[in-house]
């Protein structure tokens, strides 16, 4: 596993010696992580929670089991918050907890069948994925390789793989006994589902941003967890956490990597989005994150455009269906996932850049004739960004096969369409969704290590956007990048004020 943590300190203490009056003797950095690695297999560690709504009065025991009392008492000190009562934590071996988080394909109806092959075009469609997908059997993968641990709104119970209380196991504990404590106090099973019923056009922008804020939160305490070790035990972690991610993309080497990268994008994003709200206001600001969270999904790729522009939404009507296409799903698109399509045929900068530009959108995704679609109708916030995002999706079309997409402008909106171009069609998904969405988290933390050099925080937000797409990933870990090329890249950005 990626050490972010760690990441972050090394890349802070560059920043502060380039950007301090008198900075002290220069070191040499070859190996600084500048570009904050998305964590392929963010679960794989971090374990997963399930968001229903369970029934009424579950079972809870009268104490908590005396294994997992130090992490309860460390949670309730890290979180704020207080457990109403003691939840079961049931300790698993691999097979039966591997039953507990995958499912049975003859559990599956026709129609559930349908809507999986329905899915697997669309994601061709839009050039994530290439050939025969099974969905099912990725996802079942994805879940019984890299899920370790959940907590589960239905009987608010801890479940977690393995009989042994490891160091991976105890980081693992600390993050779910977070959700239970979110739940105890925040009720986020009953929120997910008031999320899920609402027939809102941005519904499932906002289910996704209040999952993002609850991983990253639990993310956040796991990482203060960490934080607190010895460094044998911080030693002892990483090498079990590293070895766990080696197993993992070892298992999974062949699953599509923007399967990965979803399953993955929550607990990055969320915990990046925590990030700036703690450095802007401390930690009561999570709490008003969850009052008012985020509901769009360019709230999670910058969060600056939450807390610091106040950003909203422009409304966009939802595309026509052709006559006598069935349509399947529908609601808002939102930017990750345009940043995802975009990346595998743009550079992640160019990808990024057009994203930056999101007003708004509209999708469905319909079945012709046997042949999954989606149509997308997009806003820009002004009319450079929507161009911007004309000339992405152009190249983007150009790209792929012929005739299987296109886009075009009706007044202040883009129409883009596409379709299932076939399981033979020639392979056109560069598997670039990681890189994507890690720059635009690297832009993040930038900024952050930028605020805390001493810039404002236009200047910041600025500097940042321009050093991650001025500078190289080599550059920015190497040993040349100094005072004199950071400050050239950031001093557009003072004249600018």
């Amino acid at each position: 596993m990626t050490d972010v943590h760690g990441a972050l300190t090394r890349q802070a203490e560059l920043l502060d010696a380039l950007l301090t009056p008198d900075p002290p003797p220069r070191r040499r950095w070859p190996y600084v992580v500048v570009a904050l690695a998305v964590v392929a297999a963010a679960s794989a560690v971090v374990g997963v929670a399930h968001y229903r709504s369970g029934p009424s009065g579950p079972p809870h025991p009268s104490t908590w089991d005396p294994r997992v009392q130090k992490y309860v008492d460390f949670v309730e000190k890290k979180r704020g918050l207080t457990f109403k009562h003691p939840v079961y934590v049931d300790f698993l071996s691999d097979a039966a907890f591997e039953k507990q988080v995958t499912a049975d394909r003859d559990e599956l109806s026709d129609d559930d069948l349908e809507k999986l092959d329905q899915y697997a075009g669309t994601l061709r469609a839009l050039g994530l994925v290439d050939g025969d997908v099974d969905l099912f059997d990725e996802q079942n993968e994805l879940r019984g390789t890299g899920v370790i641990g959940f907590y589960s709104y239905d009987d608010e119970r801890l479940r977690i793989r393995g009989t042994e209380i490891t160091p991976a196991v105890e980081s693992t504990i600390v993050h779910e006994l977070t959700h239970a404590v979110q739940d105890q106090n925040l009720d986020l099973g009953q929120r997910f589902a008031e999320l899920d019923r609402s027939d809102d056009a941005n519904a499932s922008s906002a289910a996704q941003g209040f999952g993002a804020l609850v991983e990253g939160d639990a993310r956040r305490i796991e990482g203060l967890w960490r934080d607190q070790l010895s460094g044998s035990e911080r030693a002892a972690l990483d090498k079990e956490q590293k070895k766990g991610q080696k197993g993992f993309e070892k298992r999974a080497k062949n699953i599509p990597e923007v399967l990965v990268t979803m399953m993955a994008a929550p607990y990055d994003l969320g915990q990046a989005l925590l990030a700036v709200a703690v450095q802007q206001g401390g930690d009561g600001a999570v709490d008003g994150l969850f009052r008012s969270p985020p509901r769009t999904d360019e709230q999670q790729l910058d969060p600056w455009t939450m807390l610091a522009d106040h950003q909203g939404v422009l409304t966009v009507p939802e595309p026509e269906v052709p006559s006598g296409a069935k349509a399947f799903d529908e609601g808002s698109f939102g930017a990750i996932s345009w940043l995802m399509v975009l990346s595998e045929r743009l550079p992640a900068a160019q990808a990024l850049t057009a994203v930056d530009g999101w007003g708004g959108d509209s999708y469905a995704a319909y079945q012709q004739d046997g042949v999954s679609c989606v149509s997308v109708g997009y806003r820009g916030d002004t009319p450079a960004d929507l161009a911007q995002m004309n000339s992405a999706l152009r190249t983007w079309v150009a790209k792929g096969p012929k005739k299987s997409a296109g886009v075009s402008k009706q007044d202040q909106t883009l129409v883009f369409h596409s379709c299932d171009p076939g399981k033979g069609a020639p392979k056109v998904a560069s598997g670039r969704s990681q890189g994507a969405l890690r720059l635009a988290l690297t832009r993040t933390y930038l900024s952050l290590q930028l605020l805390k050099a001493g810039l404002d925080v236009g200047v910041a937000r600025c500097g940042a956007d321009r050093l991650v797409h001025e500078l190289t990933p080599a550059q920015l870990n190497g040993r040349h990048l100094d005072k004199q090329t950071l400050l050239r890249a950031i001093q557009p950005c003072r004249k600018d004020r």
